[in-house]
């Protein structure tokens, strides 16, 4: 089928009400997928030792990017992308902020203003572990939308909310871990996230996948509390 056709059949899907978000796991980002070709340590070495091979495979990253959905964007419209990174653990980046800033956030940018260019309004990383001190620079780079925010990394997406407003839009921050402990955590957990479900903005989702000490008895009954209160608070999810 040739692209024109391709467009035609595409366009007849998305007449239907349903978002389409392209996540580029693995492959799409500055530091996650370097990071996968050299190694964590090596990576992190080169911000220093060899700035300019590291700035070579970052625009690469970025041309790479740009030319693949450039294709995608000729047949289908897409509501979201999402960079992934997974460049943090539980008590911080594996590099810090003006890095970040400095090497980062010009292809970022470059992408980011291309993707809006194109007509997608929201933009967003994937990125696991503490990242408090990462997100001015993603607001700044253009980004405003961040997964999952992990509570046991000590990330509140009530607090990031006061912090940064609806500017930032949020996905995740269930605490996965109240899954596993019973109805009573779940009804805590979901009534300690509803002021932000109230507000919008925010996509409730758990923080990270499911262990496997979360019963399916107990997702279950979390997927009804969420949904229940969605519906009751927020006009659904």
């Amino acid at each position: 089928m040739n692209r024109s056709g391709l467009a035609s059949r595409t366009k007849k899907r998305r007449a239907e009400p349903v978002p389409l978000v392209i996540i580029s796991d693995r492959w799409g980002g500055f530091f996650g997928p370097l990071r996968n070709l050299v190694g964590v340590e090596k990576l992190c070495l080169l911000f220093y030792d060899d700035p300019a091979f590291l700035e070579e495979m970052m625009d690469a990253n970025a041309d790479f990017i740009i030319a693949i959905m450039d294709q995608v964007l000729d047949v289908v419209s897409v509501d979201a992308f999402a960079f992934w990174e997974d460049m943090a653990y539980n008590h911080g980046p594996l590099i810090g902020p003006d890095l970040v800033r400095r090497y980062m956030l010009p292809r970022y940018r470059r992408v980011t203003d291309f993707l809006r260019g194109r007509g997608i309004p929201y933009v967003g990383v994937d990125c696991d572990g503490q990242v408090e001190t990462l997100i001015p620079v993603w607001l700044d780079a253009g980004l405003n939308f961040a997964y999952p925010f992990e509570v046991q990394a000590g990330m509140d997406v009530l607090a990031v909310r006061r912090r940064y407003g609806r500017e930032l839009r949020i996905i995740g921050g269930v605490d996965k871990r109240a899954l596993a402990k019973g109805r009573a955590a779940i009804d805590a957990e979901v009534a300690r996230l509803e002021p932000l479900i109230r507000e919008g903005g925010y996509i409730p989702h758990t923080d990270h996948s499911c262990p496997p000490d979360i019963s399916f008895a107990n997702f279950c009954y979390y997927m009804e509390r969420m949904r229940s209160t969605c519906e009751r608070v927020a006009g659904g999810c």
